[in-house]
């Protein structure tokens, strides 16, 4: 039994028996260099010699393959909104995945969680991702119907969906991309530094810093208010995604929960995203010793909460339209779930909630490396199908006269549409570019966060408490 006590003497106890929960053979805690100058050292010399170059390589030739598709689709032109359906849901899963991913950072720096510093680093990362909303968005812009064709809070602002869409998505980008170059900005010079001069991109994210009390204070604040702004594009951001290319293209869509649900259901994604990353990172990045039981557990249990909102936001919409039944109503049921697109919405319900629910509850799958990340792989997937039935029948309602009226007659539901080879070299250039952007960002700054790491060794201590050892924790705030 060992237990983290704080600097008031609160201690939050875990129990890491290999024999109850099954992950004997994995150590709880990173096993970190004794020292802070061996922890630099260590830290710069894989930083120095970074792997997975062929996964870089592999990543950017699938996002080139991408750019390719977005070509073709751009060429067929936008005469059928239908066919825009599959493509506006890559872009509503990558904006659930890569861009929903550097929550975990944004919510334990401002909830101030020790076990957060090996990870932190690759949460933020993933706010490079962010330029490939802005990349997928700008050709979907023609096919957003005009503000007049439909009921919006626009009112009759020409142009506003679309430009609105576009500033936020620029506004989520340059968050997360200032989010990384403040919190970088010390492991910049530092390596720079370890490595005999700062030199190129290094130079310019380390210019000017001298590590002084008063930049330490700045840069602390700059983080805080960077991933304050995050959170609330990012929010922002599914809301307006979720109405815009979802809600208002399909009559008598009345529900007020569904941005929430489209919310929350982006953050479980994400999460399982930033899971899934880190065990690649650790399995072949190297950081074995730094990624371990406790980085997979704590984001576990969070996943497991996730995956029962996922239901609750789902169920407390839809019995509203089950027992209300008006045709308007029925016709919202069967756009988005039990029409055309039947088979999609149970392989969403089953991957999103189902199965992830059944394995994260028990102990020795949630409480292990691997039963996280399966988890988080079979989550990933289903989020793309939510995505996929939720898009393409609102996208596909109402083709025959091009515009959106009150009424939904069963006859004129949307048709259900096969993803063609752009739409598949699209979405296989969106994975492919989401691995791509991050590979890049860990190739200009350092994977982990030397700073983060240095201080929670300053501030640790392994001591006896009675017959157990505890780890004891100062905070210096």
């Amino acid at each position: 039994m060992t237990a983290h006590i704080t600097h008031a003497g609160h201690a939050e106890g875990h129990d890491h028996h290999g024999s109850e929960h099954g992950a004997h053979h994995v150590n709880p805690r990173p096993q970190l260099p004794e020292t802070p100058q061996a922890l630099t050292a260590d830290l710069v010399d894989r930083i120095s010699r970074p792997r997975l170059g062929g996964l870089f390589v592999l990543s950017g030739l699938l996002f080139l393959v991408g750019l390719v598709g977005i070509f073709m689709k751009v060429s067929a032109g936008y005469g059928d909104r239908n066919t825009w359906g599959f493509y506006a849901a890559t872009l509503a899963w990558v904006l659930s995945t890569g861009a929903s991913a550097p929550i975990l950072s944004v919510a334990t720096r401002l909830t101030k969680g020790f076990w957060r510093k090996p990870l932190v680093r690759i949460a933020e990362l993933f706010g490079a991702t962010t330029i490939l909303l802005i990349i997928l968005y700008i050709p979907l812009m023609p096919a957003i119907p005009p503000v007049t064709s439909h009921v919006s809070f626009w009112v009759n602002w020409e142009g506003a969906p679309q430009n609105a869409l576009l500033l936020s998505f620029i506004g989520l980008a340059l968050c997360g991309l200032g989010y990384i170059y403040t919190s970088a900005r010390a492991d910049a010079a530092a390596v720079g530094d370890q490595t005999g001069g700062r030199k190129g991109f290094g130079a310019m994210i380390a210019a000017l810093w001298a590590g002084t009390p008063h930049q330490w204070k700045v840069m602390r604040q700059g983080i805080s208010y960077l991933a304050s702004f995050y959170l609330m594009f990012l929010v922002f951001v599914h809301f307006l995604v979720s109405i815009e290319l979802a809600l208002t293209m399909v009559p008598g869509w009345r529900d007020p929960i569904f941005p929430a649900f489209h919310g929350i259901t982006g953050l479980q994604a994400g999460l399982a995203t930033l899971i899934l990353m880190l065990y690649v990172m650790r399995r072949w990045g190297g950081f074995k010793d730094y990624l371990v039981l406790d980085q997979f557990w704590n984001p576990a249990k969070l996943l497991m909460s996730f995956t029962m909102l996922w239901f609750y936001f789902w169920w407390s919409a839809f019995i509203i339209f089950w027992y209300g039944r008006t045709p308007a109503e029925q016709g919202v049921l069967l756009v988005t779930a039990f029409g055309p697109y039947l088979w999609v919405f149970v392989t969403a319900f089953m991957l999103n909630f189902a199965i992830p629910l059944l394995m994260l509850v028990w102990n020795p799958i949630r409480v292990s490396i691997p039963g996280p990340v399966i988890a988080s792989i079979i989550i990933i997937i289903g989020n793309f199908f939510d995505r996929w039935r939720i898009y393409g029948g609102s996208f596909g309602t109402h083709l025959m006269d091009g515009e959106i009226h009150h009424e939904v007659p069963l006859d004129q539901l949307p048709v259900f549409r096969m993803p063609d080879v752009p739409d598949l070299m699209v979405l296989v250039g969106a994975f492919g570019g989401m691995i791509f952007l991050f590979m890049l960002a860990a190739r200009l700054v350092p994977v982990m966060s030397l700073w983060e790491l240095t201080e929670g060794q300053l501030l640790t201590r392994t001591k006896m408490l009675v017959k157990n050892h505890v780890v004891v924790i100062g905070k210096p705030e």
